[in-house]
């Protein structure tokens, strides 16, 4: 086919397509039989057309000297030099003409016309094996691309693809312009999450950053790092039923205690979901830091600060008890003059209604049915914050049944106690906020759990950051405008490289 003339190595192409027609119009063969014909001499076709366009392209280019910068500037040929292009039709050697100057150093005019990417993968590629690896293992997030493109991509090929569009996400997110949300009192509140992941560690390698490593006989697991999550939002206050959210509280215990009788472990997305019934919550934008807590809470306050315009706009912060949190919150707020507009942070429902349980099995036994009234009426006294009431009901109880003991009780009242300036649920509750920090748990485990734990699973730093990073940019249905500012960056790039 190579001495035939453009004309007619497309003809045989399309005749081969023509015949494909009439023989499956004639045949018994099944639907998916066909596709699979028909893709692979599309496929087939759509190569030759791209290979013809690009040498084209190449010969129009061949005599073409590129316009000096300045009046100094002088080319010199270099002839014709060879890259691989890696396309979705597959591997095409391309040649062209390479030019050099001492302004701009070694030059191609043809790689600038079509925006061909400095490494061989196309951009199409780069997308494809990118998505698919914030979902799948490296090795597993080229299957499908193999199979139905016909290529013969490796795990470390999408690895480093999976590296590369990482340690752009930062660059990606500092440069969009956040969207302004101009509502004051009566209007939209923002709400900024935080909540810790423990990351599987490995050792560092100096040359390369492994995912998968199995662990051999006699060696240890690495150490967890902490990766903490940053999630951010608005909302449309809404005033909500005490007796309404005891209910609901009450449900999501029920379901959690069967869930475990029953080890239902293919149940926790389920579970997450609805719990995290946050239909109201708007513009969510997530992100996880490894190993920088003062990082993920200055992202996740900065993108609030950044989208609030009017000074009626109001913040809070619905946190677990986690360490340090507080404190960064904080200082935040006192660093960048918001005291008016923060109306404070607030201790998640959910960890709260555990030490609850746990009184009441303490007290009265985990069987018994009293102590399913005593739950409700406890939760009920929080949610008016009686906070202070209830550590005294919880004291006289220690005292009268527990004189000698140091059981859960004991814990329970300390955790009250320690944290009950964050538990003025009444308040919340009347301005129509939020009170649980689910959004954030759910993150953990879609963003973080769901791709970076499980069998034989150890991350570098790096490796563990850029994958966040761009598991990140998937959840919040950034990827195709991601994929836009990393084609644009790169070329820009290698404009100011030859410059």
């Amino acid at each position: 086919m190579e001495n035939l003339n453009i004309d007619q190595r497309i003809e045989v192409k399309i005749k081969e397509l023509i015949s494909l027609y009439t023989l499956y119009s004639s045949s018994d063969l099944s639907a998916h039989e066909m596709e699979k014909g028909l893709l692979s001499s599309l496929l087939s076709l759509g190569y030759i057309l791209l290979k013809l366009i690009i040498e084209k392209k190449s010969r129009d280019l061949e005599k073409v000297v590129p316009i000096p910068i300045t009046e100094e500037e002088k080319f010199k040929s270099k002839g014709l030099q060879h890259r691989i292009y890696l396309s979705i039709f597959g591997e095409l050697s391309i040649y062209r003409t390479g030019y050099y100057s001492a302004i701009r150093g070694t030059y191609y005019e043809l790689d600038s016309l079509l925006d061909l990417p400095s490494k061989k993968l196309s951009y199409n590629l780069q997308s494809l094996l990118g998505l698919s690896s914030t979902e799948q293992n490296y090795r597993k997030s080229v299957e499908v691309v193999n199979k139905l493109l016909g290529l013969n991509l490796s795990g470390t090929v999408s690895q480093r693809n999976a590296e590369d569009l990482g340690s752009l996400v930062e660059n990606y997110y500092d440069s969009l312009e956040i969207e302004k949300i101009e509502e004051g009192k009566k209007g939209v509140c923002f709400i900024a999450y935080f909540d810790g992941k423990g990351v599987p560690k490995i050792q560092e390698n100096k040359k390369e950053i492994r995912e998968l490593k199995r662990l051999g006989k006699g060696e240890k697991r690495g150490k967890m790092q902490m990766a903490t999550v940053s999630v951010s939002a608005y909302f449309t206050p809404k005033k909500r039923d005490k007796e309404r959210i005891i209910k609901g509280l009450m449900e999501y215990a029920k379901k959690k205690v069967k869930e475990k009788k029953e080890n239902q472990k293919d149940n926790k997305k389920e579970k997450d979901k609805e719990l995290n019934d946050n239909k109201w919550m708007e513009g969510i934008h997530r992100r996880a830091f490894l190993a920088d807590q003062a990082r993920a809470v200055e992202y996740g306050l900065d993108y609030i600060r950044d989208r609030m315009t009017n000074p009626l706009s109001r913040f809070i912060v619905p946190i677990d008890a986690g360490s340090g949190l507080e404190e960064k919150v904080l200082k935040y707020v006192q660093k960048h003059k918001l005291t008016k507009q923060f109306d404070g942070i607030v201790l998640d429902i959910i960890h709260v209604l555990e030490y609850v349980w746990e009184a009441a099995n303490c007290i009265f036994s985990e069987k018994s049915p009293q102590r399913i009234n005593w739950v409700k009426k406890t939760l009920g006294q929080l949610l008016d914050s009686q906070t202070k009431q209830v550590i005294e009901k919880l004291e006289k109880i220690k005292k009268e049944k527990f004189p000698d003991k140091n059981n859960k009780i004991d814990q329970v009242i300390s955790y009250f106690s320690n944290h009950q300036h964050k538990m003025d649920y009444k308040k919340f509750i009347d301005k129509g906020y939020p009170i649980s920090s689910a959004l954030a748990e759910s993150t953990c485990g879609h963003l973080v759990k769901d791709r970076m734990e499980g069998a034989g699973k150890r991350w570098s730093s790096k490796g563990a950051q850029n994958m966040m990073d761009l598991r990140a940019v998937s959840i919040n249905d950034d990827f195709d405008s991601f994929i836009n500012f990393v084609i644009e960056h790169q070329q820009n790039n290698m404009l100011k490289k030859a410059a």
